[in-house]
């Protein structure tokens, strides 16, 4: 599926607009939570610490009742779960808790060991202390010395609270996602309709014009640059048509200038091929018009007659069959058959004194379309170009092979080589080496191999052979 600009842009904007959502929202989500933790943790060390610091004197004298008191009214602070104090030896002397079951994942634990620091302790009285010190001093009993550990304070904490509100800054931050996401799609509709809808606009008229629709126009809606892009196409559009009207002219004007120099050297031609049948014709007559002219010389000037009427008929029939529209009578047939009609007719003229001899070797070939008239000329007009260039003896071959979509006629004389700056030349109207001659043998020859779709090439062998070779397609039978 090939996704048009408009598509694309709308997509890309729309990723573009959800990726860096998402990458501030996962970076302020890392921020917030980082936050949150620290916070929950320095109040959570902030509390016990505070407890054991507020226990001291009760937990010295294991006054169950006050540190009962002490730890409820910790319980009662938010996302406190349970408080248990220790004494010194580790076992536990109160735990209070809210008796709610917490996940492991939920829960948080904060230890803080409690010391016993008399210059520190607060509401101990002067005599107390007095006794402490006494104590300190007189006994041998490590309770009472200085920053001594006299147990632990163990609370567990709730995260309940930090993981609901992480919870709603993600539904939040997927809300906002999507929220970006949506104007973004609303703001690529806009800016696809403001930009790519009139370049498409654009490139659908250009397309318009090369497809030969020469009056396509836009009309100009905007002023920025897209408007004077838009005025620039209708201008281009309107110089496309003057220079199409000035090719036609000069098209025209130069096609007539080649017909009326075709017909010029069609008129030269015309007079150089008719003057001299004509002259001999006319003498001929004169010879003929004596009453002193011999038998002998009469018999040998209507020879001239005909032979010179033979020629002017050939000449005409050439002319004809290149100048007119000829398009082929196809038909399915069978190519060797036409072949070797052209053999059986073979024939080398008397007054030539040549010996030429035709050799056909024929490969199996399947039935293709053809006009067996053009393609029976095609082969005698090679023939005869093949026999006006052998000079005294040769060898004429027809070659016939099926290859892959194709039929291939080679036609091959021995003893002749074309020229290589002639090479090109050959095919066109009216070109000839020969002192006698149309030039359109050849010319006749590929005409009528295009009319079936076909080539025509020439080539030399190694032993100074001239190789036509004819290419006729399957496919079109």
């Amino acid at each position: 599926m090939k996704w048009g600009l408009n598509v694309k842009f709308i997509c890309y904007t729309v990723f573009i607009v959800v990726f860096i959502s998402l990458v501030f929202s996962v970076v302020f989500m890392l921020q917030s939570r980082k936050a949150l933790l620290h916070e929950f943790n320095t109040r959570a060390q902030s509390l016990v610490k505070n407890l054991a610091l507020n226990i001291e004197v009760h937990l010295l004298m294991e006054n169950k009742v006050q540190l009962t008191s002490l730890a409820q009214n910790l319980v009662q602070e938010k996302d406190v779960q349970q408080v248990t104090i220790f004494d010194q030896s580790g076992r536990p002397l109160v735990s209070v808790d809210k008796k709610i079951t917490l996940l492991a994942w939920e829960k948080e634990t904060v230890v803080s060991p409690v010391y016993f620091s008399p210059e520190t302790g607060e509401g101990i009285t002067e005599d107390m202390s007095l006794f402490f010190e006494k104590e300190t001093v007189t006994t041998e009993d490590d309770r009472f010395q200085p920053d001594k550990v006299l147990g632990r304070v163990e609370v567990i904490f709730s995260r309940k609270g930090i993981m609901k509100t992480l919870d709603r800054m993600r539904w939040w931050i997927i809300i906002a996602a999507t929220a970006a996401a949506f104007i973004g799609g609303i703001a690529a509709l806009y800016f696809s309709h403001t930009l790519i809808m009139p370049m498409q606009r654009l490139a659908r008229a250009t397309y318009s014009i090369a497809r030969g629709n020469w009056q396509e126009r836009l009309d100009i809606v905007r002023t920025d640059e897209l408007g004077q892009l838009t005025e620039s196409f209708n201008i281009m559009a309107e110089s496309l048509i003057i220079k199409k009207q000035q090719l036609e002219n000069t098209y025209r004007e130069l096609s007539q200038k080649e017909k009326m120099a075709e017909i010029g050297k069609f008129s030269m031609i015309i007079a150089h091929e008719l003057k001299n049948p004509l002259g001999i014709i006319k003498g001929s007559v004169d010879i003929l018009q004596k009453q002193t002219t011999e038998a002998r010389i009469r018999e040998t000037m209507i020879g001239y007659i005909q032979e010179e009427v033979k020629r002017l008929n050939k000449l005409i029939e050439d002319f004809l069959a290149f100048a007119r529209p000829t398009p082929p009578q196809k038909a399915i047939s069978d190519l060797n058959s036409v072949i070797k009609k052209v053999s059986e007719h073979f024939m080398v003229p008397e007054e030539l004194a040549k010996q030429i001899s035709l050799a056909i070797d024929l490969g199996s070939l399947p039935p293709i379309a053809l006009d067996e008239n053009q393609i029976y000329q095609v082969l005698l007009n090679l023939i005869n170009n093949a026999v006006q260039a052998i000079e005294h003896e040769g060898i004429i071959r027809i070659q016939t092979k099926g290859l892959d979509g194709w039929v291939r006629v080679r036609v091959s004389n021995s003893g002749s080589k074309i020229a290589d700056e002639i090479k090109e030349k050959i095919f066109e109207p009216f070109f000839t080496t020969k002192a006698k001659g149309t030039g359109l043998g050849l010319a006749i020859v590929k005409k009528f191999v295009e009319n079936h779709n076909g080539r025509i090439e020439l080539s030399d062998l190694p032993d100074d052979d001239t190789v036509f070779v004819i290419f006729l397609p399957v496919e079109d039978s």
